[in-house]
């Protein structure tokens, strides 16, 4: 910036050398650009001894002892008894015994054998710069750019999946940047399956990031506007809320959603390259309309401070490029119109779904239940052992059980490995450990754990071909999971993908502004606005992970109330905002209420006992609920000379969940300020935790202090 102004400085200085500038014009257009700039910085200190569950050392039974007991597999007795073909034992009922040591069946498995403990302090540290440059190349036309560099000093105790690599082999990389480069977490990097950047405007790294929020060229003359270049398009103001906001994906990499609620996402939305027409048809009828390249949102990736998946599953693979995707188009148009004290609205878009859906995925790691660790020493127990030389007996290559002549009685692949290649599973440390952890984990992620076991089995041979078979309840469902677990020697990891579908979205809204006869009346001058969407065969997550999800329409209501009031004649005008939602298919991030209520990720705070012990009476799968209703109230008071401001921002999930943010800002002068904020989550204060919203982040109680200069 500062040779900026001495190139400005002689140009404006008229120096006869400059021929470029001989009428004057760059002179001029610098006298229309303008520069601005903020450094800031926000830390987020954890005030429980709550890590994040969805990360490695915190996961569920991460200190707590499980028991495991093998099981024989339906179809492995076939291949035992020397290629009979047939189901021998049904169902996963049958333990098999410990053979004095020989054969190793059963154990009591602790996370923390294999995980290390990290006790982080902070959540969220990140230190940013942010820039505009605004030039206005005549009264009609202007360049905006706006520029944000983020960086993370790593000042967290964060797993490293280095420390595991001496154990079952490490965990596999597989490609596609599944597991943060393998080693310490992934703070920015968001890739495609192909290790492609999904956002092809960004400059990022494993600490930080470099990306532009807005890159256009606006015309703007008389009643037209029209936006060109990289740019987030706002169709909603609502705090939480999101019902015409439609456009734009978010990006929760940067303190998920848990920064100041009242800023409304304007950090968080994705800024994709658009064309944005508006034009004033009437003094009262506004047309807006978009054209954009479709952009995803961006989940954080595992064992970041706010990720919300479980560790034990690689990154997802995104399939962006692979699947096209980043050819797509979304468009949409919204009029609003303005009749005295009445307003309305209508939208209509066509767009692919940001959030998408996932899906279980072949692995692609082609790794046996026996191998060699990168020190030398081997690794995989008896069980393992035993199952691989049965599948190695009837593999393709040939052996006394796989005769040439008979070639159906052979295995699909020539290895077991091979085989779990073409699985979503993989053996390797830091995955799931037992039974228990994994119906905690689906509940989770809003899963039903014995459908998406079933579901991989059905979509995937290849499971089938090494002696998995489908089951009927949750007793055979742990039979089978304990009987894989053990034979992998510790733990198998899951692999799933992410795909995008296109939905038409229609929306209708409308406001009334109150007038009474008394002014001083708090409802004189009271907004109300509702709106109401409507998205037809909208496709959803399936709570099994089956391939395509499902598709179910859903309507969102949402009614807010607006209020600028002044309490005092001391104070300014205070600015109140009252909402509610409800939704009839999916939560407020976008997924389907048909995966709530399983068990909890957290068993800690939310399920103290259920899996704990050694049946099976404590593990549910999801009934779901048939409808999600909010409720949220924020505003700002400021002080008489603005000093400070109070703001807060709270909301509420009737199901039982609670995000309370109090926030102080002080404006000590000379453009500095300070944000101190505390963000108060619990997700458990009546009901089942797991049907309620909230639950997800009741690990997140913080304070917060964002100190920021803007110059």
């Amino acid at each position: 910036m500062h040779h900026a102004v001495l190139v400005g400085a002689a140009l404006m200085a008229g120096s006869t050398a400059s021929w470029a500038d001989e009428g004057g014009f760059l002179s001029d257009l610098w006298g229309r650009a303008t520069f601005n700039a903020t450094v800031r910085s926000d830390t987020s200190y954890k005030t429980t001894g709550i890590d994040n569950y969805d990360n490695q050392s915190a996961a569920p039974f991460q200190h707590i002892a499980v028991p495991r007991q093998a099981y024989l597999p339906p179809n492995l007795l076939g291949d035992l008894a020397g290629g009979i073909v047939g189901t021998v034992v049904d169902k996963w009922t049958v333990p098999i015994p410990n053979s004095l040591g020989i054969v190793h069946t059963s154990d009591t498995v602790r996370r923390d054998t294999y995980i290390p403990k990290a006790n982080t302090t902070f959540n969220y540290q990140e230190l940013r710069f942010g820039g505009e440059m605004n030039v206005s190349f005549t009264d009609a036309w202007r360049l905006n750019i706006q520029a944000r560099a983020s960086y993370d000093p790593d000042i967290y105790k964060s797993f490293d999946a280095g420390d595991v690599a001496n154990i079952q082999g490490g965990i596999a990389d597989g490609g596609g940047d599944r597991y943060a480069d393998l080693g310490e977490p992934n703070y920015f990097e968001a890739r495609g399956r192909e290790g492609r950047k999904i956002n092809p405007t960004e400059f990022a790294g494993r600490q930080y990031m470099i990306d532009f929020p807005t890159a256009i060229l606006e015309y703007k003359r008389d009643a037209y506007n029209v936006r060109i270049g990289l740019q987030q398009i706002a169709w909603g103001q609502a705090i939480f809320f999101q019902t015409f906001d439609i456009p734009d994906g978010l990006d929760l990499r940067r303190h998920l959603i848990l920064d100041r609620a009242i800023e409304e996402f304007s950090d968080k939305r994705v800024p994709a390259l658009a064309i944005r027409g508006a034009i004033q048809a009437t003094d009262e009828i506004l047309v807006d309309s978009y054209v954009q390249k479709f952009q995803p949102s961006i989940i954080p990736n595992p064992n970041t401070p706010y990720n919300v998946a479980p560790a034990q599953f690689y990154k997802p693979l995104d399939n962006y490029y692979s699947g096209g995707y980043d050819t797509k188009l979304s468009y949409g148009i919204r009029l609003k119109a303005d009749y005295g004290n009445w307003g309305y609205s209508a939208m209509a878009a066509s767009r692919m779904n940001p959030l998408g859906v996932f899906s279980w995925a072949e692995s692609g790691i082609n790794k046996g239940l026996t191998g060699t660790n990168p020190d030398g020493t081997r690794w995989g127990n008896s069980l393992g052992t035993l199952v691989e030389t049965v599948y190695g007996l009837k593999a393709k290559a040939g052996g006394p059980l796989c005769p040439n002549y008979n070639p159906s009685a052979c295995r699909m692949y020539d290895s077991l490995g091979e085989a779990l290649a073409h699985t979503p599973f993989t053996v390797g440390p830091g995955g799931v450990y037992s039974n228990k952890e994994w119906f905690s984990a689906a509940g989770s992620l809003r899963l039903d754990g014995l459908k998406a076991l079933n579901t991989a089995i059905e979509e995937y041979p290849a499971l089938r071909d090494v002696y998995a078979s489908e089951v009927d309840n949750v007793q055979q469902a742990s039979n089978l999971l304990n009987t894989f677990f053990l034979a992998s020697d510790g733990s198998i990891r899951g692999n799933v993908q992410r795909d995008y579908y296109r939905e038409s979205v229609f929306g209708l809204g409308g406001s009334y502004v109150i007038g009474t006869e008394n002014p001083e009346s708090f409802w004189d001058q009271f907004i109300i606005n509702a709106e109401v969407q409507y998205t037809p065969s909208r496709r959803f997550t399936d709570v099994g992970l089956a391939h395509g999800g499902y598709e179910s329409d859903e309507y969102i209501v949402t009614l807010v109330g607006e209020k600028w009031y002044r309490w005092t004649q001391a104070f300014p005008a205070a600015y109140l905002a009252f909402e509610f939602q409800h939704r009839s298919a999916s939560d407020l991030v976008g997924l389907s209420l048909k995966g709530y209520g399983g068990n909890s990720g957290n068993y800690k705070v939310n399920d103290p006992v259920g899996l704990q012990g050694n049946d099976y009476s404590g593990i549910r799968t999801p009934k779901g609920i048939s409808s999600a209703d909010y409720l949220a109230f924020a505003g700002f008071q400021p002080w008489p000379n603005r000093k400070y401001i109070f703001e807060w921002a709270v909301l509420y999930d009737v199901r039982g969940g609670l995000l309370a943010q109090p926030l102080l800002k002080w404006n000590p002068g000379h453009n500095f300020s300070v944000d101190l904020f505390y963000n108060y989550v619990n997700g458990h204060l009546y009901g089942t935790p797991t049907n309620n919203l909230i639950r997800a982040i009741d690990f997140a109680n913080e304070a917060n202090v964002r100190f920021s200069y803007q110059f």
